[in-house]
């Protein structure tokens, strides 16, 4: 017989997934994450955001109305859907907030631009998990699609993941 008495430790995956989402919008409203083409506009800007409902984060599109100017449009959808739009509808968006594991399905089809990791100006702070799948050095690598994954191609044209970091 087991103990059910016996409580998960550590981060859910939906805590997880919402920090996540949280600290990359905090992330690119604060320059943090540079290289991007810069826009000079007369009028307002206004960009549109889909993917599952816990990357629609109120407090996201309010700091970068507020520091950027730029309102946000969150649609949320439910994963199948968020693959489907962002091969079907690529006109649709400017910015696909997709799980990873839709990265397997998606990327291939070449309606997502990488990003030089050269170009990051804080890319030397990101956690090991989303580098290599490890937190610490010992860590066992779960199941699943891991960022590590799905993070790296070896071009800007390729269709393909790449092994590790590029």
């Amino acid at each position: 017989m087991s103990d059910s008495s016996k409580t998960k430790k550590g981060v859910s995956r939906r805590t997880f997934l919402k920090t996540a989402s949280a600290a990359a919008g905090l992330a690119a409203g604060s320059g943090a994450i540079t290289g991007f083409p810069t826009i000079w506009a007369q009028n307002p800007i206004t960009l549109r955001q889909f993917g599952t409902g816990v990357s629609n984060i109120n407090a996201i599109a309010q700091k970068c109305k507020e520091d950027l100017g730029i309102t946000l449009e969150m649609t949320a959808t439910d994963s199948d859907a968020a693959a489907q739009r962002a091969v079907t509808q690529p006109n649709s968006y400017d910015i696909a907030d997709i799980e990873y594991w839709i990265l397997k399905k998606v990327y291939p089809t070449g309606v997502i631009q990488p990003m030089e990791t050269s170009k990051l100006k804080f890319y030397d702070k990101v956690v090991p998990l989303f580098k290599n799948g490890k937190l610490l050095p010992d860590s066992v690598i779960a199941q699943g699609t891991a960022p590590h994954t799905v993070g790296y191609v070896e071009s800007k044209d390729a269709k393909t993941f790449a092994s590790g970091e590029t």
